[in-house]
């Protein structure tokens, strides 16, 4: 069985990056950055003063999100796609147009909602007995997406099978390397997201520019997305033996 090397996925995903990032950019712009940005700009978020208890926080989001239901609902959708899409791309037995990725990712949208559906039940009852369990579950069934993308799988179970398979002892190691990519990014992503809220606040008396900072938001967070897309995609490979096709794809 083979055991994850951390440093080759690293790589592995900075040079899919690199061979595909016409494509996939174009697509996480249209399909990711565009989304959240809208929702970003024109849905506001609660308003919180900090001194709200588990009960007061619950009354707040309960209403913020009966109230934004369906903003919510399709931008997720719209995100999730653009996702499933960016995964078509990056896919070693595929090398077509991204119109063609598209389409594909249009096909079997349904399947890959079920079989998220399916995964994240799976991981709910693991996060009830505490939430080590529940990242675990999420582990092992991160590859369930490629799995449906790369190898055709059409029956969301047995796509849920095949990604347990092929993280068979590595659960924990997957766990640790996105976990370790999840908090240097946040911390990045924040970062950057501070500052730029220091500056517009600074350039603005203290009013801010919303613009520019639910700008600046979306651009981090798409390219928080798709790090964490190129970085799945080559756990894959490594645990699946297709580095040699990753080759090809490079020269």
């Amino acid at each position: 069985m083979t055991k994850l090397n951390y440093m080759q996925c690293w790589n592995g995903a900075m040079a899919l990056l690199g061979a595909h990032k016409e494509a996939i950019l174009a697509i996480a712009g249209v399909f990711l950055f565009l989304p959240t940005f809208l929702f970003a700009q024109f849905i506001q978020q609660p308003v919180l003063t900090g001194d709200e208890d588990a009960n007061a926080l619950l009354a707040v989001y309960s209403v913020y999100f009966s109230e934004n239901a369906l903003p919510i609902m399709l931008s997720n959708l719209v995100i999730s796609f653009g996702g499933l899409a960016i995964y078509f791309t990056l896919a070693p037995s595929r090398d077509h147009t991204v119109a063609d990725n598209l389409m594909a990712a249009l096909k079997v949208f349904l399947i890959y909602l079920v079989a998220n559906l399916l995964t994240g039940l799976l991981t709910l009852m693991g996060f009830f007995f505490l939430i080590l369990p529940g990242l675990y579950l999420a582990s092992r069934f991160a590859l369930v997406p490629i799995v449906i993308v790369d190898q055709a799988e059409r029956n969301p179970i047995e796509a849920l099978r095949k990604s347990w398979s092929l993280t068979q002892n590595n659960g924990f190691s997957i766990l640790l390397f996105i976990l370790i990519i999840a908090i240097v990014g946040t911390i990045a992503v924040g970062a950057l997201q501070a500052v730029t809220g220091i500056v517009t606040g600074l350039a603005t008396s203290g009013a801010g520019w919303p613009f520019i900072e639910n700008l600046v938001a979306s651009l981090t967070g798409t390219a928080f997305q798709l790090v964490l897309a190129v970085v799945v995609m080559s756990v894959y490979l490594e645990l699946a033996g297709k580095k040699r096709d990753v080759r090809e794809i490079f020269n």
